[in-house]
């Protein structure tokens, strides 16, 4: 049995996990969760066969990305506890197990080639069950063009059952500050919140004309927003990318130049570090109902994220510095790691830009300028549409 499969193929069965829990809610999932005690491939022919040993048959998700081609394997309510993954095999070249999120197990085969997937699904074995999962080349036409299908279903109900159209990928976009919390002040007494609303919308504007994408927003008015709730935000909506938008101030005003961060529990050097406590303060202005995270919890997140998640990132800001530095002056060093609370999320790649100093003059005057800001969200949304085709999120119909 051949099964129609998408550049995101994707095979459900089960209920979704929730996204974000409490950390006693974790405990107990974890102590109830179904147990994946190993892995095998073996090649046989052209074709090779991932088979997963689980103790109880799990809801899955199964779907696949290209640059480069992988098949990647999500398991809700299920721990790893098989050890080392196997080497790889035949068209498989490795394997990589992690928590892509609370609660949800994610495996990822990395393929030699693109494939075709010819089975996906749980069988009894003499220990419980086993996930088996069969590979077969295909040419990266086929590969890409694949549509979604059901594990559960029939083959003839497969057959049957009209393709769906892609699931067009959500960018969230998070102007940062508002209400309450202006942000930076420049010399001219602009406001970042201001700005980054603007620059946010224009961003929005661009990407949907476009239609590639759809767009959601943490804020579209001038309210304050805690940083937590933002993160909430893309969590919630289930987005597949998440991109803050800022314009600090420093007390060196001869610093400018754009520049793109993402997170890492210690910052790459002592500019990122102020900028990130900077951000970071925001939440000074929620009051005790919204007290900021503990350095305790913000290690628990640190330690969720996905490594894959974090790969998507830093691909993120690769691509958004090569597109800004086409148009704009960039900061020495423009791809910056440091703790930003925002971008804490574990399961949604993310990224914060910077589009300039409002400490700066020059910076602030341009940002002032809805014709540069044209310019700048032009480059981010070309930046945001070239990730989602590199990542395999952005799918056609059909």
């Amino acid at each position: 049995m051949r099964l129609g499969l998408g550049r995101r193929f994707v095979v459900m069965s089960g209920l979704r996990a929730t996204l974000v829990l409490p950390a006693a809610a974790l405990v107990l999932r974890a102590a109830r969760a179904t147990a994946a005690t190993g892995a095998t491939l073996v090649h046989e022919g052209a074709a090779t066969r991932f088979t997963l040993a689980i103790s109880e048959a799990p809801g899955f998700s199964l779907f696949t990305l290209g640059n480069p081609p992988r098949v990647v394997i999500d398991l809700p309510g299920v721990v790893w506890s098989g050890g080392e993954p196997p080497a790889g095999a035949g068209l498989v070249q490795g394997m990589r197990v992690g928590l892509n999120r609370p609660g949800v197990t994610r495996v990822v085969l990395d393929l030699a080639r693109p494939v075709s997937v010819d089975r996906a699904e749980v069988v009894e074995a003499a220990r419980g069950r086993a996930l088996v999962v069969s590979l077969s080349p295909a040419p990266e036409s086929v590969f890409l063009r694949q549509t979604a299908t059901s594990a559960s279903a029939r083959p003839e109900a497969q057959a049957a059952r009209p393709a769906q159209p892609a699931r067009k990928p959500l960018v969230m976009l998070d102007p940062g500050h508002g209400g309450r919390d202006p942000g930076a002040i420049g010399p001219a007494r602009t406001q970042e919140k201001h700005i980054t609303l603007a620059a946010a919308a224009e961003v929005r504007r661009v990407l949907e004309q476009a239609g590639r994408v759809r767009v959601a927003m943490t804020r579209t008015r001038d309210v304050f927003v805690p940083l937590p709730d933002r993160v909430r935000a893309a969590q919630r909506a289930n987005a597949d990318l998440f991109v803050s938008i800022h314009a600090d101030a420093l007390d060196d005003r001869s610093v400018r130049g754009a520049s793109v961060y993402t997170l890492a529990e210690r910052a790459s050097d002592p500019l990122a570090e102020r900028i990130a406590r900077n951000e970071n303060q925001a939440d000074r202005f929620a009051g005790p109902a919204f007290a900021g995270v503990t350095p305790e919890a913000a290690q628990i997140l640190i330690s969720l994220v996905r490594r894959d998640t974090l790969n998507g990132a830093a691909r993120m800001a690769r691509i958004t510095v090569s597109s800004l530095a086409q148009d704009l002056t960039m900061l020495p060093n423009s791809h910056r790691f440091a703790g930003f609370m925002v971008l804490k999320a574990p399961d949604v790649p993310s990224v914060l830009v910077e589009m300039g100093f409002l400490s700066n003059r020059q910076d602030e005057a341009l940002l002032r300028r809805p014709e540069h800001r044209r310019v700048v969200a032009a480059a981010m949304a070309r930046a945001i549409e070239t990730w989602c085709g590199e990542t395999g999120v952005l799918q056609t119909a059909g």
